[in-house]
């Protein structure tokens, strides 16, 4: 099982909250040290490295909202400086993978803490292995998070980015599955007196319980409400997770376990004698100091990503808005129904899976505001997720459209005079065309301008 080698000792990890992050994927500065090798070399100055740097900044700061799981096709151009940003939630208890798949070698991929407000700078949380695909971490507490990729100077190509989430834990008893859940932590105990500090699994007698995880056995004994019970301690991720109502206890206190050993058998001991046999499993966090739910630990979220994009085939390529349309700051959402229900009643209130601003999600306008693009503009499919393109303007406005909206449609026209054609990013003059030439007409591009392809290939302006 992965993520078991943590970056921190236990102490530290308990006092500041840390993720639990595999020490391939150590957060490292590589970003930093390329930025500083630019200055080092001027190329700060110039047209490209300014854009490389401030598009790494803007990825940061205008992030796209998503929702886990989310799969995007995107393309970079290497003539033009560019970076992706996401921020999305996740929940304690969950494993967030994000998976990178690309021909290009030399790029930066970032996982950071999203700042709780304006003001404050993203923690860096992972990143991506120097040769590696993807990232892994587990966060320790309710969050939101941002990913920055950004290829090198001169480097680009295409990249499908997805971002999943899936319980950290091995499940904790033999050929049985979340459906077998039939107690919730937070229900009511002893008329209300307490509450339940866990969740019960219910299976036939005998059942194997198995450990969760890589973990030491630190007690196994007899208590009044628990009856046969065996603790073992997760030091990687600072938890102690309680098993009880054990009929047969199968380890001895201070033995190794690895993730799926048997460590005991359900039963109804303790003050379950009256319930059929299930093991009731508790997770605590920082000694016995907190008791959290463990559903996220142990049941994988609704998995509903797109396998391919409906437009991942046109990433890359300018095109034309073919009917009046607007374009949002993120992909909208899709909800997923979940195969299985967490009926934890403390969850009751919360307004979705996780509302880390207390405002029910993201703000409207995460990112700036949305945008009117009329029938016939020019614009670039950077990315594509779902049935949404992420699109770009010929002047640098970005967004996301419905797929349908857009076209593939070009028209050929010919030049009445003497013109110059210009760059597109740069403005600079690029051609000169002759009264009688004809190019091919991509569409508008504001009021006055027209984006054409020359005849050799290369987009351009025209005024």
């Amino acid at each position: 099982m992965k993520l078991l080698i943590a970056l921190v000792v236990v102490s530290v990890v308990a006092s500041c909250g840390r993720e639990i992050v595999e020490e391939e994927f150590a957060p490292v500065d590589t970003h930093d040290r390329y930025v500083d090798a630019l200055i080092r070399l001027d190329l700060h100055e110039t047209q490209m490295g300014r854009d490389w740097i401030s598009s790494a900044r803007a990825a940061l700061d205008n992030p796209s909202f998503v929702a886990t799981p989310v799969e995007e096709t995107v393309h970079f151009d290497p003539h033009e400086p560019a970076a992706i940003g996401y921020r999305f939630a996740a929940e304690q208890g969950r494993r967030i993978t994000v998976s990178i798949e690309t021909d290009v070698e030399r790029y930066f991929a970032d996982v950071f803490r999203a700042p709780p407000s304006a003001d404050g700078s993203p923690e860096p949380v992972a990143s991506r292995a120097e040769s590696g695909t993807g990232i892994e971490f587990e966060p320790r507490r309710d969050a939101e998070y941002l990913l920055r990729i950004q290829p090198e100077l001169l480097r680009g190509g295409r990249f499908v980015v997805s971002i999943t989430a899936h319980a950290s834990l091995a499940f904790p008893v033999e050929g049985v599955g979340p459906e077998r859940i039939l107690s919730f932590f937070g229900d009511a105990r002893d008329g209300g007196a307490r509450r339940h500090e866990g969740i019960d699994v219910f299976a036939p007698r005998g059942t194997p319980l198995l450990a969760a995880s890589d973990s030491t056995v630190i007690r196994v004994g007899v208590r009044d409400r628990g009856g046969n019970i065996v603790t073992l301690r997760d030091d990687a991720r600072d938890l102690l997770l309680y098993y009880a109502h054990l009929d047969e206890q199968l380890v001895r206190q201070g033995q190794r376990v690895r993730a799926g050993d048997a460590i005991g058998t359900t039963g109804n001991t303790g003050n379950a004698v009256t319930t059929p046999p299930h093991l009731h499993i508790g997770i605590y966090q920082g000694s016995w100091a907190r008791s959290v739910d463990p559903w996220n630990y142990f049941v994988d979220p609704p998995t509903t990503v797109p396998t391919e994009s409906v437009a991942a085939d046109r990433v890359g390529e300018w095109m034309r808005v073919s009917t009046p349309t607007s374009a949002a700051p993120s992909v909208p959402g899709t909800t997923a129904t979940p195969r299985f229900v967490n009926r934890n009643p403390l969850l009751r209130n919360r307004s979705g899976p996780l509302d880390v601003s207390g405002t029910g999600g993201p703000p409207d306008e995460p990112d700036g505001p949305s945008f009117a693009l009329p029938a016939g503009e020019a614009i670039r499919a950077i990315g594509a997720i779902g049935d949404h393109v992420r699109i770009r303007t010929a002047d640098g406005r970005t967004g996301f459209v419905p797929a349908v909206a857009l076209s593939d449609r070009s028209d050929r026209i010919d030049v009445d005079t003497p013109q110059s054609a210009y760059d597109p990013r740069t403005g600079d003059a690029i051609a000169s065309l002759e009264a009688g030439s004809s190019v091919e007409l991509i569409g508008s591009a504001g009021e006055r301008a027209r984006l054409v392809r020359l005849p050799g290939g290369r987009v351009a302006l025209l005024n």
